[in-house]
């Protein structure tokens, strides 16, 4: 946990919330004498929370951040590589009313090992009742087992620094005459698998090219035109030159991919979704 992205967000940025909690209320941590989120338990040392969300500016309430008990905190961050079924068997434990800190005692190495054999043969009987959960939602389910979505920006809540809002977005892309081309490529990049997609991949269905360098001057000449017509701030390189594309989507390098990829801010796909006006 310690070191390492989540959710899209570096170390050096997940970092940064805890100082700015600080300086924003003047007071050590959150949720003082809240019981854990994920597993209800009301003993959570103090200064224990956990946050999904580390876009700028921060949250400090759900499900942004949350009271977490250290020992569901550990877990949901090793969740990408613990053991096989392990993940799922302590998510099972939190259901049926378990604590965070009850799951070693109740579940030892070899009865664990016994237990996940026997749920991927479809047999939960294993799995031992402890109390009755009320009033709690079992959210963490739905949490991506992805190892990508340490480092990816598509794993983001939110994009990284504040974009236009969604109805902005479409305001500006009605007050400019797209082309043909210009459209194909938001469109494709809009649906693209989470929002992502190379250069050399819009190059390909929107020019019919095989030149990154081509794609990249159409979209980059758009965004430039669609962050002045925002008056929105673009990222710059450096060397203080702008990055256009940054009103666009937000970059970044797969390690177990070759190519740059974008993945489009949330609010720009929703405006593309909605429809494009026709040229």
């Amino acid at each position: 946990m310690s070191g390492t992205s989540y959710n899209g967000y570096s170390w050096a940025q997940r970092m940064k919330i805890i100082p700015a909690y600080r300086r924003e209320t003047g007071q050590h941590a959150p949720f003082q004498g809240e019981a854990c989120l994920m597993c209800g338990d009301p003993d959570r040392a103090p200064g224990e929370w956990h946050s999904e969300d580390y876009s700028e500016p921060f949250s400090y309430e759900p499900p942004a951040s949350m009271p977490m008990c250290k020992p569901c905190h550990m877990r949901l961050h090793k969740r990408f590589n613990a053991p096989e079924g392990e993940w799922s068997l302590f998510c099972r434990h939190l259901e049926a009313g378990g604590y965070g800190r009850e799951f070693v005692a109740l579940y030892p190495t070899a009865k664990r090992a016994r237990i996940i054999a026997a749920l991927r043969d479809g047999d939960s009987s294993g799995v031992e009742p402890v109390r009755p959960v009320t009033d709690r939602t079992f959210w963490w389910r739905d949490l991506t087992m992805d190892p990508e979505s340490l480092a990816a920006p598509w794993a983001r809540p939110r994009p990284l620094r504040p974009r236009p809002s969604q109805d902005s977005y479409r305001e500006a892309l009605k007050s400019l005459t797209l082309s043909d081309t210009e459209q194909a490529m938001l469109r494709l990049h809009a649906n693209a698998p989470r929002r992502a997609i190379t250069m050399r991949a819009l190059a390909s269905a929107a020019l019919g090219s095989t030149s990154p360098s081509a794609a990249n001057l159409a979209y980059g000449g758009l965004a430039r035109r669609l962050a002045q017509t925002l008056n929105f701030a673009v990222d710059r390189r450096k060397d203080g030159t702008p990055v256009w594309m940054s009103v666009i989507a937000e970059g970044w390098q797969p390690e177990s991919r070759p190519e740059y990829e974008w993945v489009m801010v949330p609010a720009l796909r929703s405006a593309v979704l909605d429809g494009l006006p026709t040229s």
